[in-house]
């Protein structure tokens, strides 16, 4: 396997292949080429020569070659792929192959629901697993493979295995302090809520300001623009009144501010809306989202590092990281004011 056969799979330059998988080059490419070109390297099974390497950029080390490791998506994926999963595969997949590593098998907990293996030429015994984990699929995983490292914004029981974590309950936290900040008090929340440690989150911050039954302030839907959009228009049919809308994902800030839009409700002035992630299509939006920023990328290769470390020897207790978050604030959030 060459690089001028993933040249030719991804319909680009042997050079361009070459800036992009070997000295990280992101510029050499747009992003949809650079999907193309990885997803050519996954589907070959592309490993880069470590000796050829190793002469080029002699500060490498020697690695162990072709090497699999698997990623596990620990959400059912549909027909929409959340860009949070996108960009922390994408770190990983870079951060693995610099190491001579392949993360080339990809599923999601869907694939393994009845009780077995999705792969049975895997050659694996590591796993990247990333977003929230359900306790059963845990069991699976953990009889599978030797090594595991979860990447994502919930956190499990401290010596289950690696983590890389991004809190989204402290996430939440400061998402409800800001917005109370400008006076907000019926705050609704949208987003997932079995197992999500953003949701218990909301329901701990709120729990102060007594408002009763929170159960009309929860809009439940999956991280997707179309189930976002959804939710809003149920929330505005209900008739619940709510000057601010936290979504625990951008992707549900997007579709709720469509149907804000079309509903005649202009944010922020009628309604604020505070997302999660700051995926980079956000600053797009009119008004731009004020949102929580997660680090996804060093997440990904932060995450990928300690699994490898883990398999050359390098620890063998159980080590969590928390990666810090930060508040964006842009245009998406103002002073509270009464809809009715």
């Amino acid at each position: 396997m060459s690089i001028r056969e993933i040249a030719r799979r991804a319909g680009v330059s042997p050079s361009t292949v070459s800036r992009i998988v070997n000295s990280k080059n992101v510029s050499a490419a747009s992003p949809q080429t650079q999907e193309r070109i990885w997803a050519a390297v996954r589907e070959l099974g592309y490993v880069p020569n470590q000796h050829a390497r190793q002469l080029k950029r002699p500060e490498l080390d020697q690695k162990p070659q072709n090497q699999n490791l698997d990623c596990v998506y620990a959400r059912t994926i549909g027909p929409y792929l959340d860009p949070f999963f996108t960009v922390l595969m994408r770190a990983a997949e870079i951060t693995a192959f610099d190491a001579g590593y392949n993360l080339r098998y990809h599923y999601s907990v869907a694939d393994i629901q009845d009780g077995k293996a999705p792969f049975t030429d895997t050659n694996s015994d590591s796993a990247v697993v990333l977003g929230r984990i359900e306790p059963r699929s845990l069991s699976l995983l953990k009889k599978w493979y030797k090594n595991i490292v979860n990447i994502g914004q919930n956190s499990a029981p401290d010596g289950i295995f690696d983590q890389v974590i991004c809190s989204g309950y402290q996430a939440v936290r400061t998402c409800v302090e800001y917005l109370r900040s400008l006076g907000h008090k019926k705050i609704c929340y949208m987003g997932e809520t079995d197992n999500e440690q953003r949701f218990q989150s909301y329901l701990d911050a709120m729990a102060d300001l007594e408002l009763g039954d929170l159960t009309p302030y929860v809009a439940r839907c999956l991280f997707n623009p179309t189930d976002g959009y959804e939710a809003t228009n149920r929330l505005l049919d209900s008739g619940v009144e709510f000057t601010a809308i936290l979504c625990a994902n951008d992707m549900n800030a997007v579709g709720a501010m469509k149907s804000l839009r079309e509903h005649r409700l202009k944010v922020p002035q009628d309604v604020s809306i505070i997302g999660i992630n700051d995926m980079e299509t956000v600053c797009y939006l009119d008004p731009m989202l004020t949102t929580i920023h997660v680090p996804l990328e060093e997440m990904g290769h932060l995450g990928v590092k300690l699994l490898i470390d883990r398999i050359e020897g390098g620890h063998t207790s159980s080590i969590k990281v928390d990666v810090p978050f930060t508040l964006i604030q842009r245009e998406s959030c103002g002073p509270a004011k009464k809809r009715y």
